[in-house]
């Protein structure tokens, strides 16, 4: 990656999308290797009469998913997924699994060359050879992009709302897992780095 601000895209809004807004958006207006602004998808809703984007983008809330907890102001919410992806350096994905291969298949180049992939997705997934990674879909569904993983026994709810919890990043690629560090690590989200993709899986 040259010296370009850093792009970061949130792919998928629910309740654990929402309390990991909170720590990237954060992170992302602090460190001055990434753009301030960072993406993140919402399949569009509509809650009582207005869209679910427009709601998050105004209120800075996810009235839906995570009520009650406010996302930073640089967290953008838009409802078209190439949009959201394009450009993007660093993409997170936290959505159920089984949506994947489709939304691999709309976003693929779309992001910038040097792009890489972390999932924070709690799931295996099985085809007809048996069980697969989530990890090893997303670099499948993705052209071989390296694609890291984030896991630990973290409830959103707990995240969102500031008590410390500890978490590790499995990541095939010592520069990749020091920019995701930055990515994800916070005072009362302490993240440990290992270079250990399907053990951290």
């Amino acid at each position: 990656m040259s010296g370009q601000k850093k792009r970061v895209a949130i792919i998928g809004s629910g309740n654990w999308g929402c309390a990991i807004a909170k720590i990237v958006g954060a992170n992302c207006k602090r460190h001055p290797e990434f753009e301030d602004t960072v993406k993140m998808w919402v399949f569009e809703e509509m809650i009582n009469g207005r869209k679910l984007t427009e709601i998050i983008n105004t209120e800075h809330e996810n009235v839906k998913y995570m009520k009650g907890i406010k996302l930073p102001d640089n967290i953008v919410a838009e409802p078209d997924l190439v949009k959201a992806a394009t450009g993007a350096h660093v993409l997170i994905f936290v959505l159920p699994h089984q949506f994947l291969g489709n939304i691999c298949k709309k976003i693929a180049g779309t992001h910038a060359p040097d792009c890489i992939a972390i999932s924070l997705i709690k799931a295996v997934h099985f085809d007809d050879k048996g069980m697969v990674l989530i990890s090893d879909m997303i670099r499948q569904g993705l052209n071989g992009m390296d694609c890291s993983v984030l896991m630990g026994a973290n409830l959103a709810k707990e995240v969102a709302s500031g008590a410390f919890c500890e978490t590790t990043i499995g990541s095939r690629l010592e520069h990749n897992g020091r920019l995701l560090l930055k990515v994800f690590n916070d005072p009362l989200f302490h993240v440990s780095v290992v270079n250990d993709v399907p053990g951290v899986e």
